[in-house]
């Protein structure tokens, strides 16, 4: 499988750089000669990442960086360019895997498909896109203690429950961890976890919204994820399970083999399943915690000696 490159140069300079990233029968290169043009292919084209100039006819090459950064910052990026670094603002390159390379060098152009697939591959590796409040929502997430709670029985019947209704290949319910989303019960497929750089929900739990990808071939996101490719994924549909504070811990899913689209209306029936699986788990960790309540009471009463200074004071005033 080839990789597409997307080359941003001048007019004079572009073709050349196309072809020192096709010397590596790996890659392919697209070329854009201005600002306008190479955001317009980061939209439209399936680029794994972007070789740009720095100085370029309707602006510079951080306009480009901020373009990966509004439309797929996922997307690596090598700066190559006859610039220096210090005149470069390297802030604009904050959450972004950026590589400088000075074309003045001897061997830039050999070094170049080198660089450009050492960076892919890196991204790839250790790369997805986060929330903000990663770090609290985590905290969200670790106060539910799933492992002593009685839901896989609920949750597989609302997985069975969810793909009958959209009549879709599989239906899951996942909690999204540090680093890979862990299903809970997951209908017409026998999958325990993927990394958060392989599922496709760690994008759909970014959106308010549910999220859906009719077809993965055309979106860039994900035409060139293997392991999608491998499960058969084809279409999907995600929506948020958000716990009270606002975090989103988990999603609820729809996958098929064919490419489908869901209706508004399907896409408010799923949110509603999600809700559904949030009130299950809120409920089962609610009945947990007064259990433990009154088993810690139980064993207070039959151990006084347990208790503190201040319950002790506060039973003989009463």
């Amino acid at each position: 499988m080839t990789r597409t490159v997307l080359c941003v140069d001048s007019t004079a300079r572009v073709s050349s750089v196309a072809t020192a990233i096709e010397a590596d029968d790996s890659l392919t290169a697209l070329e854009a000669t201005s600002v306008a043009d190479a955001v317009e292919q980061l939209e439209t084209e399936p680029v794994v990442c972007v070789v740009t100039a720095y100085d370029l006819s309707d602006g510079t090459g951080l306009d480009i960086v901020d373009a990966i950064r509004q439309a797929s910052p996922q997307t690596p990026c090598v700066l190559f360019t006859d610039v220096s670094p210090g005149d470069i603002e390297t802030a604009s390159f904050e959450e972004l895997i950026v590589e400088y390379l000075n074309r003045d060098l001897p061997d830039a152009d050999d070094r170049l498909s080198f660089i450009v697939n050492d960076i892919i591959d890196h991204s790839a590796q250790v790369g997805f896109l986060a929330p903000d409040d990663e770090d609290q929502r985590l905290e969200t997430l670790a106060q539910y203690d799933i492992d002593t709670l009685p839901i896989e029985e609920s949750f597989d019947r609302l997985t069975d429950l969810i793909a009958d209704h959209f009549g879709a290949a599989v239906a899951f319910i996942g909690l999204i961890e540090e680093d890979e989303e862990n299903f809970l019960a997951c209908t017409g497929a026998d999958w325990d976890s993927l990394t958060r750089e392989d599922t496709m929900c760690t994008h759909s739990m970014l959106q308010e919204d549910v999220m859906v990808v009719e077809d993965i071939a055309d979106d860039k996101r994900f035409n060139k994820n293997e392991q999608l490719e491998n499960l058969g994924i084809v279409s999907y549909a995600g929506a948020n399970m958000t716990a009270p504070n606002g975090q989103v811990i988990g999603q609820v899913c729809v996958l098929d083999h064919e490419p489908r689209d869901y209706s508004a209306s399907e896409q408010d029936t799923l949110g509603q399943y999600a809700e559904t699986a949030m009130e299950i788990l809120e409920l089962r960790q609610s009945l947990r915690d007064e259990r433990v309540s009154e088993d810690e009471v139980a064993e207070t009463d039959a151990h006084p000696e347990t208790k503190s200074a201040a319950e002790t004071e506060l039973e003989a005033e009463q």
